[in-house]
């Protein structure tokens, strides 16, 4: 393994990205205080994926590695990230690390209707045969309460996003008075856990979900709202329904401004012009998905939890 020299290692761990996770995955390798490499990626005409990493030096084997990638628009980083996890093992790699902030076919936990697949449990068999931990930020999970169930046998971390929140929160200026609401009961932890370290009060909403676009958020009719700030926050932001029908729920209790908090943020251009068309600044997320919107770093977290899981 490499050499322990406090918060680093020396030279045997290396961070691996691509090219629309380069730079997330340099921060990660600045704040690890370890070498970063971006795999070249080409696509053929037929749509197949060429994966190459760089050889390492003969004499600096490559121990441990990390793969920085966040699984939004899945299919294909799905099969490149097993391409690299290929390359990684022929060249020695020992032990892999998957960090991908967005993990992707995390809903789909069991069988709602004859003829699905248990997403989660097919993507998690996958991963797990192609790396040894991994590290995600809110991954969406429902009824499977920890990663570990969803990669077995593996060490596993699921970050929460939100420190990062809280902490713009706190930078920016929050009034003592603001109510943080989250659309549904699956919000409810990140609701808190923004929440209880700035003092406020945090209500959540209930959500009657009837297809991808076709969402209702209704609030506790006796939510002390009226007249005070709202800060509305969830773990992804995508169509931008569930923001707009809890932004209007919080509206008609008297709701004094809104400020709206995503972890990941995986709308298009077409939906932030309906923010604004709703009366919404656009949101603010993590960088775990690069986005416009992107303004709280997770590398220092993530790096946390990299330390964590090789106890370094």
């Amino acid at each position: 393994m490499a050499r322990n020299t406090g918060n680093r290692t020396d030279g045997h761990t290396v961070v691996y990205g691509f090219p629309d996770s380069a730079d997330a995955a340099r921060r990660l390798a600045q704040a690890l205080e370890i070498p970063c490499h971006v795999a070249d990626l080409h696509r053929f005409p037929d749509g197949e994926s060429l994966v190459r990493l760089p050889e390492p030096a003969p004499n600096e084997p490559v121990e441990r590695a990390i793969v920085y990638r966040s699984l939004d628009r899945p299919n294909d980083k799905l099969v490149e990230l097993t391409l690299a996890a290929s390359v990684l093992r022929r060249q020695g790699v020992a032990d892999l690390c998957l960090v991908a902030p967005y993990m992707a076919y995390m809903r789909q936990d069991a069988i709602f209707r004859p003829g699905e697949p248990v997403s989660q449990a097919v993507v998690g068999e996958w991963l797990g045969r192609c790396f040894d931990r991994f590290v995600c930020v809110e991954p969406h999970l429902h009824r499977t309460h920890t990663l570990d169930e969803v990669f077995v046998g593996r060490p596993s971390v699921a970050l929460s996003g939100a420190a990062p929140i809280a902490a713009h929160l706190r930078a920016t200026g929050v009034a003592p008075g603001t109510i943080v609401v989250g659309p549904d009961e699956e919000s409810a932890p990140l609701v808190e856990a923004v929440a209880g370290p700035l003092g406020l009060t945090g209500i959540v909403g209930r959500k009657e979900r009837r297809g991808d676009r076709d969402v209702t958020v209704a609030l506790p009719p006796d939510a002390p709202i009226h007249g005070r700030p709202v800060v509305i926050v969830d773990d992804v932001i995508s169509s931008g329904e569930t923001i707009f029908s809890c932004a209007r729920a919080a509206r008609m209790l008297g709701a004094d401004t809104l400020r709206v908090y995503g972890v990941h943020a995986l709308y298009g251009e077409t939906v932030a012009g309906r923010f604004a068309a709703e009366g919404l600044d656009r949101p603010l997320s993590c960088d775990g998905v690069p986005h416009p919107s992107n303004v709280m770093p997770l590398n220092g977290l993530i790096a946390d939890a990299v330390r964590s899981l090789w106890a370094y």
